[in-house]
């Protein structure tokens, strides 16, 4: 049918959505420059909840309004030892938190709030390229130019690695045990087919970048399934040669680094797998020049409770001093802006920085 054909850019503007299947968390804006790994929205659950008694520690009657004595309100994110209420007077008293949370409201004169954040959809960019259009509340849009191939199945895994080719006039240039070698180990390989379940699970060993075959009998989909590297058919599901315009345009980028998206995570909703072949080579954001963190960077923090939030840096917190007497400060530690109101000090290790196209 036309909508399973393979889709086919040999050379040109690649665009590629990243998009959640409902309503979540969009981490990146327009114009930003995504590498592979950069998380573009997210869906999260929160698999925790606790309440806290504050009537105590400021000294108050069941029968006083507890509101007029919170320093936050309702949604707002709080970090161990952020101050949470005070009570002014002779005697002045605050209660600060003791574990990070999102604040829910009051019940019963307790606070009540939910933590442990848990991912239960998650996209990421999966290749290289700048973010040109913004979904609310969905994902985003990236582009990059090169090659593109939509294919017909996948099995869920993402990868990456130098694009290679087996021998084509060998064997049908069916994938066998012949086709392994250490030539396999870290790169993107394709074949016409393969046959052999005992093969699959032995290029395994290898650690592959992916495979990219023509077609697969589909009594090999539940063994591809279970394999931890990207496994995309193009063409149709059995045995058969891959078509022609695939093959020219992956012969055509030997050599060149293959990007292999394929996830399965959209509750259900069968989403084509994509070869993604950039024309510039890549340079990592880690390796880039222009990575340099300052204060005014805008930066994405990578992990923790404030996972894939954006801020800018507005301060550099200096390592501890083998001669100094000050050991409350960690080493190599950021301080950052994420809203007017939320400030948050993290390892510079837990932050990278995002770059703009220029």
């Amino acid at each position: 049918m036309p909508e399973e054909a393979v889709h086919i850019i040999s050379s040109g503007t690649v665009r590629c959505a990243r998009l959640l299947s409902e309503d979540g968390t969009v981490v990146v804006f327009k114009g930003q420059m995504a590498d592979p790994t950069t998380q573009i929205a997210f869906r999260k659950i929160w698999s925790r909840h606790f309440s806290l008694n504050i009537l105590d520690a400021l000294d108050l009657d069941p029968a006083d309004n507890i509101r007029e004595f919170l320093t936050i309100k309702e949604g707002d994110f709080v970090s161990v030892g952020e101050q949470i209420a005070k009570r002014e007077g002779k005697r002045k008293l605050s209660v600060t938190a003791k574990a990070s949370g999102r604040f829910l409201g009051i019940s019963a004169n307790r606070l009540i709030f939910e933590s442990d954040p848990v991912d239960i959809e998650s996209r990421v960019a999966g290749f290289p390229g700048v973010v040109t259009d913004i979904v609310n509340n969905r994902g985003a849009y990236l582009e990059t130019s090169g090659s593109y191939i939509k294919g017909l199945w996948g099995n869920g895994k993402c990868g990456q690695g130098i694009l290679l080719s087996i021998d084509m006039e060998k064997n049908n240039g069916i994938f066998d045990l012949d086709s392994i070698s250490v030539d396999l180990a870290g790169a993107v390989v394709f074949a016409n087919t393969c046959t052999d379940a005992n093969v699959l699970k032995t290029a395994a060993k290898m650690t592959p970048g992916g495979l990219i075959f023509g077609s697969l009998p589909s009594y090999l989909l539940p063994v591809a399934v279970s394999l931890p590297f990207p496994i995309i058919v193009t063409d149709w599901i059995g045995t058969g040669k891959i078509s022609n315009p695939v093959h020219l345009t992956l012969g055509e980028n030997i050599i060149k680094f293959a990007y292999l998206y394929s996830d399965n995570s959209a509750l259900g909703k069968l989403i084509r797998p994509e070869i993604i072949i950039p024309q510039d080579e890549y340079i990592p954001e880690k390796e880039n020049p222009l990575n340099h963190l300052g204060i005014g960077s805008q930066v994405r923090i990578i992990e923790g409770f404030y996972g894939g939030e954006l801020g800018i840096v507005v301060d550099i917190l200096p390592g501890n001093d083998e001669n100094s007497d000050n050991m409350e400060i960690a080493p190599d530690q950021v301080k950052i802006c994420i809203d007017e109101e939320t400030y948050v000090t993290l390892p510079k290790n837990n932050v990278e920085v995002i770059n703009l196209k220029s």
